[in-house]
């Protein structure tokens, strides 16, 4: 329940039977994403139901949409030009994807996807802890196998390179932007570097 200012009492939207993976916050609006998976003749079947609601729990839009294999959410972040999710790409192994969906669809439609740096694919060597993003729109992704965090652009698309095992990074998992800084949590050490806005894309 929340009160709210004219006194009268709302209920939190019910997000369902099953449990939220991750949420984020961006210009007081919610964003929850639902998953489960099941099995059944050997293959995988994800169900994401992804839930937008304002602060008063008043919910304003929902998607639902299934698909062949599994991919668990991680991670997500609203941007103007869509809903950022970092998935886990299976229960075996801790490589991770990048997926840009269209939020206007109501399947979520993919408009791009992570294609990885270094020359590597990112389907066997993307191992990523955390992700956030700027102000201008760029995501900010740690890369734990590469010691690094680097900027993708709005269209998930490689940039620079910001901080890596020259800065003293060894395993960056969790990110995040406060006050012009980045904050890193890298094994039992959390690092603060002063962070300016990469221009936008």
């Amino acid at each position: 329940m929340k009160l709210l200012p004219n006194r009268r009492l709302v209920r939190f939207a019910d997000v369902g039977s099953y449990s939220p993976y991750c949420i984020c916050i961006r210009d007081d609006i919610i964003v929850i994403y639902i998953w489960s998976v099941t099995v059944k003749f050997n293959e995988y079947n994800n169900r994401n139901h992804v839930i937008w609601m304002n602060t008063d729990g008043i919910v304003t839009k929902r998607s639902l949409f299934s698909e062949i294999g599994w991919k668990r959410p991680c991670s997500i972040q609203n941007l103007e030009s869509g809903l950022c999710v970092l998935y886990c790409l299976n229960c075996e192994t801790t490589l991770h994807s990048i997926e840009l969906l269209d939020a206007k669809s109501d399947k979520c439609d993919k408009l791009y996807c992570f294609k990885g740096i270094y020359g590597f694919n990112p389907q066997k060597n993307f191992e990523c802890k955390g992700i956030c993003v700027d102000k201008a729109g760029n995501i900010l992704v740690s890369d734990y196998r590469h010691h690094s965090v680097y900027v993708l652009d709005k269209e998930l698309k490689y940039k620079k390179t910001l901080f890596d095992a020259r800065n003293g990074l060894d395993k960056p998992a969790a990110i995040c932007i406060f006050n012009n800084h980045l904050w890193v949590a890298d094994g039992n050490q959390i690092f603060i570097f002063n962070y300016e806005c990469v221009g936008s894309s």
